[in-house]
């Protein structure tokens, strides 16, 4: 099943490259039809280039972020301008 992708893949990047091409000769200008064909390149050559993986990954890590907020305990209220953001002024 790899060797039929990537075969697939370079078909249609050749295919792709021949489109572009015969847009540029027969009209005489880089047009629209060119332009759309060459940027749709990357992806076939991004699907010629890549690998099946036939096994799953399973990620059964768990995260806790820390708690990096200090509390205030001592009743003080806190603004804006202490962060060092501007406070709006309506």
């Amino acid at each position: 099943m790899d060797s039929v992708r990537r075969n697939v893949g370079w078909l249609l990047t050749t295919l792709l490259v021949l489109i572009s091409l015969s847009s540029i000769f027969s009209s005489g200008e880089v047009g629209s039809n060119s332009w759309i064909a060459l940027l749709l390149i990357p992806f076939t050559v991004a699907l010629a280039l890549s690998k099946s993986e036939n096994r799953s990954i399973s990620i059964e890590e768990t995260f806790e972020w820390p708690d990096d907020e200090e509390e205030l305990s001592d009743g003080s209220e806190v603004s804006a301008g202490d962060f060092g953001y501007d406070t709006p002024i309506l």
